[in-house]
């Protein structure tokens, strides 16, 4: 995008770096060309043969005793044959150059050409004494720009040489700070055009094919000097670009690639002609738009093409909902190529399309926390104007199904707003995602524990809002992974059953990496000969799609196999992928170099060997360090040895049982035995963390022998090692994979444990106890009465009152998968992802200010303003500003009093049931209806991460209400009901003992007895997943049948 004042040309010095850096490339040139042939007609000289030889005289030479002459004459044609190419190879650039056209690669004359094209690129920098650094076109040039907002950009891998991959582009993007923050309160971001580095290119050639001058690649380098690249390098002073780079060019650039038009950019032409446009009171940019161009949804080229004018009270337009009176913008010509009307997909999210005319002189409400002077926006677009894109169907997160987010009667997904970085890009508290998300699983498993003896009334351990512990959790949950752990795991227990079948080993497999597209297993052998769904991509690399691994059918009729890979644990991340390292293929890993980065990358990797169900049937041993996550822990899954000796002595008996077994069945090592199924007691291995005084363990563990051992030091040469450099990356040798590992500091671990001690519980007397003769039911009533969360305040007065037209109802639906009915017909049906998420936390929270929102819905990340308003901008586009209103004057949000949700319905009626008492059982039952299943069942928690305490208190409330319903029917002699409140109370939490008692007793008294024994079975298999020591005398079934 062009500035809208004319540039002034600034001149460049030629610095003293550039002048000797060029006479060097000019020296060498010379020598190249001229110098080399010289000294060859006296060294090397060419003799060219009277006769041709005849194929008896060249095959006398071949064969006969050499005596150098041959070798001589080699050595002296392969010398004038690369002075001959590279001759060449300068010829053609220097004519290339004065025509302006690109070198064609020619075979086999890669490596000359791109040397060719540096030292004249190089030698050019004598003839830029004076090119402007900013060229004065006559006219503006046509220039795509996307308007997407700013991502992160997934590297490519890394080429080995400047030609290495063939030309790709890219649309425009924004990427580096804004340079106006000062004058501004909304910094504009960087509007650059970029494009992508192709094969063959030089700064001096994309200097000449998109600036019309080779002598202009000092603006593209200076533009890029330092920047990032995908690939990790940067560029420097030596001009060397790579395939894949992605450079930023000057305003002026033409010939740019047009931009793929997708619901996550548009690309608007900026147009030849401009004019200049005077702002008055009371206009909008839509408006101007309209009355100038014609077409008010081209207000996005005025916003463009204005946004970098200085205006006379020396601001700059950041906001297209803002425009003052006097400020000059730049208009379009009325004959260029309009832009598209912004549909729902094409409206950026930084910049919503323009409100009503808003002035300094209209004194609007503004928020607090926003700059002064801007306004919450209000549309004057059609009301039918689409918007956004589908709300995206929730991953399984919270609940066992997975179901799809429903808004206005339609299946959502997922919208340009919503799009995530990739997910191996960031760590949460210093763990890699697939750690995050092994510590919320086991969170998960504990709370459902304290469910299971938690009495009425009572409340389980939460972390407080707004607490360490609370943050912590959030950031642990806000992790995003293409696949869960119950997948993964479940795609490796499929593997075992399917080699077995196959009569085959296990492969062999030492890491695993997970990208967002694939799974990739690398072996320590080389194993050609894959198991489906994974294919060979070579002889030590297995891969196959994480959609076909999501879709392969689970194998469940196979319940004697094992786990194949029971010591999985992640070290840390690649540009684009999770890293497991299998413990069992290492025997022993060391961490070395910078000993804080392997200190903290070793407490990472043994709080995840803790939590994650990955490892959950291993055994771990660890010294005195680690005794406060053990305390938390089962003493099964993590047990502390203080003694180092204690610890040799340990691996030492182990290796000797562990050996005397495999000997038995003739098996080399684990693997094998696991393989074969035999000898299951050396199935699952023990892994040992090593800590001072226990190095001598080291020496001692071999792949495949039943024990591991991992600890930050010194290798002593034998196993493999995760060698830490100084900026923090890493190196798994021998596998050379480089990676970010990830890493947990002593007080992220303290924090650690605290969340899992507050999980536990306290562990008091009156925990429920299903042996134990059941409370009167009046005493379970008050209970629970005093239990429901305090009734709501009244709404202050409606905000949207002297609309015209009466609002429609708008219901938002929690207690199951999300679902919103009622968005009114005149606007667009479907809510955009975090649009909903909006719309959610509103109802359930009932007010909130900007700050809040953009904790809850950003996971804490720093956004501007602008997001924040184009979010609820668009959200109010479909609800309607009378269910949605603008921003009270104290900064606070709200939804409309006629919008309602069944979580507010569902208190409402459980609280006039309970206070009923042993009468309330038709409001009770009105209540349970509303219930369809787990509430906010099918979300992602990366999406929800807020809603954690909610939902807990949620299923509190409606499994105390199912309780007593079940005990009211019951107590009537309506049995089936009494087990249908029952079950309707496990949908929601599937491990209370108390419903479960009250699901089995009713129907024993029923007389079904073949249900109550299911429903005994059911219960025992799951709290046995959950918990395997159990106690299994509370679900005899003797208990619930008197």
């Amino acid at each position: 995008m062009n500035p809208t004042h004319a540039p002034t040309p600034t001149r460049r010095t030629r610095a003293a770096g550039d002048v000797a850096r060029a006479l060097t490339a000019i020296l060498a040139l010379a020598g190249f060309v001229l110098g080399v042939p010289a000294a060859l007609v006296v060294v090397a000289p060419l003799g060219w043969p009277r006769t041709w030889p005849t194929w008896d005289t060249v095959l006398s030479a071949l064969t006969r005793p050499d005596d150098g002459t041959l070798f001589l004459g080699a050595v002296t044609l392969v010398a004038w044959g690369a002075w001959a190419a590279f001759t060449l190879s300068v010829l053609t650039e220097l004519a290339a150059a004065a025509r302006h056209i690109t070198v064609p690669s020619v075979p086999l004359l890669g490596l000359t050409q791109r040397a060719a094209a540096t030292l004249i690129t190089t030698a050019g920098l004598l003839v830029v004494t004076s090119a402007p650094l900013l060229g004065t076109p006559t006219a503006h040039a046509a220039v795509l720009v996307d308007t997407a907002p700013q991502r992160p950009i997934r590297s490519a891998q890394s080429a080995v040489a400047m030609t290495a991959s063939d030309a790709t582009t890219m649309e425009a993007s924004a990427s580096i700070a804004p340079s106006m923050t000062a004058l501004s309160p909304a910094a504009p971001v960087d509007r650059h055009p970029v494009i992508t580095v192709a094969r063959g290119d030089t700064l001096w050639s994309l200097a000449e094919r998109h600036l019309g001058n080779g002598a202009r690649y000092t603006e593209i380098r200076d533009l890029n000097l330092g920047q990032p690249q995908p690939d990790g390098r940067t560029l420097t002073e030596t001009h060397w670009i790579y395939p894949g780079w992605q450079l930023r060019l000057p305003f002026d650039a033409t010939a740019l690639p047009a931009p793929a038009t997708t619901a996550n950019s548009t690309a608007t032409p900026i147009a030849a002609a401009t004019s200049s446009y005077d702002v008055t009171e009371g206009e909008s940019l839509w408006g101007i738009a309209a009355q100038q161009l014609g077409d008010g949804a081209r207000y996005r080229e005025i916003y463009d093409l204005s946004t970098h004018t200085l205006q006379s009270d020396g601001r700059t337009l950041t906001d297209p909902d803002v425009i003052r009176p006097g400020w000059h913008l730049t208009i379009p010509s009325a004959a260029g190529t309009p832009s598209a009307a912004p549909t729902p997909a094409a409206v950026p999210a930084q910049h919503p399309a323009p409100s009503a005319p808003q002035t300094l002189s209209t004194a609007p409400r503004a928020e607090p926390t926003s700059p002064a002077g801007l306004v919450e926006p209000r549309s004057l677009r059609p009301a039918g104007a689409e918007q956004d894109d589908q709300v995206g169907s929730g991953a399984p997160g919270r609940g066992v199904n997975d179901e799809t987010v429903t808004v206005g009667g339609a299946n959502s997904k997922t919208d340009d707003e919503t799009a995530e970085r990739p997910f191996a890009q960031d760590f949460y508290l210093g763990l890699s995602a697939l750690a995050a998300a092994g510590v919320i699983g086991e969170l998960s498993r504990r709370r459902h524990l304290q469910h299971r003896r938690r009495r009425v009334g009572q409340r389980i351990a939460l972390p407080q809002p707004g607490s360490q512990q609370d943050a912590a959790e959030r950031d642990l949950r806000s992790a995003i992974c293409p696949l869960t752990i119950p997948q993964i795991k479940a795609a490796l227990l499929t593997l075992a059953s399917r080699s077995y079948a196959a009569e085959r080993d296990l492969p062999r497999v030492g890491a695993i990496l997970l990208t967002e597209t694939t799974l990739e297993l690398h072996l320590t052998v080389d194993d050609d000969t894959p198991v489906a769904p994974f294919t060979s991509t070579s002889p030590r690399t297995w891969s196959a799609p994480i959609d076909a691994i999501a879709a392969d059918p689970t194998i469940d009729d196979d319940a004697d196999r094992p786990e194949p890979y029971p010591a999985l644990v992640t070290l840390g991340h690649t540009d684009d992928a999770v890293v497991f390292v299998n413990l069992e293929a290492a025997g022993t890993l060391t961490l070395t170099g910078e000993p804080e980065v392997a200190g903290d990358t070793l407490r990472a990797v043994v709080a995840e060997l803790a939590t994650s169900d990955l490892t959950g049937r291993i055994g771990l041993i660890a010294g005195e360090a680690f005794a406060g996550l053990a305390g938390v822990c089962d003493p099964a899954r993590l047990q502390i040895v203080a003694d180092p000796g204690a610890v040799h002595d340990q691996i030492a008996s182990r290796d000797i049982e562990v050996a005397s077994a495999l000997g038995g069945i003739g098996a080399d090592d684990t693997l094998q035995a696991r393989s074969d199924r035999a000898v299951g007691d050396v199935w699952l291995p023990v892994v040992y963390v090593a800590t001072n005084g226990a190095e001598t363990a080291y020496q001692r563990c071999a792949p495949w022998s039943g024990t591991a051992v991992i600890g930050a030091g010194t290798s002593n040469g034998g196993g493999w090692s995760l060698v830490v450099d100084d900026d923090a990356s890493a190196v798994l040798e021998p596998l050379g994979l480089r990676m970010r590992p990830q890493r947990l500091s002593r007080g992220d671990l303290d924090t650690l444990v605290s969340m899992l001690r507050t999980a536990d519980g306290p562990h008091r007397s009156s925990d429920l106890d299903v042996r134990a003769a059941p409370r009167p039911l009046v005493n379970d009533i008050a209970d629970a009465l005093a239990a429901l969360p305090p009734r709501p305040a009244p709404d202050p007065p409606d905000p949207a009152q002297g609309l015209e037209g009466s609002p429609q109802a708008v219901r938002v639906n929690v207690l199951g998968p999300i679902q919103i009915d009622g968005i009114p017909h005149g606007s667009a049906t479907r809510l955009s992802k975090r649009g909903t998420e909006l719309v959610v936390y509103l109802a359930l929270r009932r007010s909130a200010n900007g700050p809040e929102l953009v904790e809850a819905l950003w996971h804490g990340k720093r956004v501007d303003n602008q997001a924040r308003n184009s979010l609820i901008y668009r959200t109010r586009q479909h609800l309607g500003e009378a269910n949605l209103p603008v921003v009270d004057a104290d900064g606070t949000y709200r939804l409309g009093p006629d919008v309602i949700s069944d979580w507010t319905e569902f208190q409402r009626l459980a609280r006039a049931g309970l206070s009923a008492g042993t009468s309330g059982a038709a409001d009770l039952q009105a209540a349970l209806d509303l219930v369809r299943s787990r509430p906010l069942l099918g979300t992602r928690d990366s999406d929800y991460a807020w809603a954690e305490n909610d939902i807990q208190h949620m299923i509190e409330t409606i499994t105390d209400v199912a309780h007593v319903l079940s005990q009211l029917r019951l107590g009537t002699g309506d049995h089936r009901a009494a087990i249908e409140a029952a079950t309707k109370g496990l949908l929601v939490e599937p491990c209370s003992d108390l419903l479960h008692r009250d699901a089995v007793s009713a129907a024993f008294a029923h007389g079904d007895d073949a249900e109550a024994d299911r429903l005994i079975a059911r219960h025992r298999a799951l709290l046995a997943e959950l918990d395997p020591d159990f106690d299994d005398e509370t679900l005899d079934s003797s208990a619930f049948s008197q």
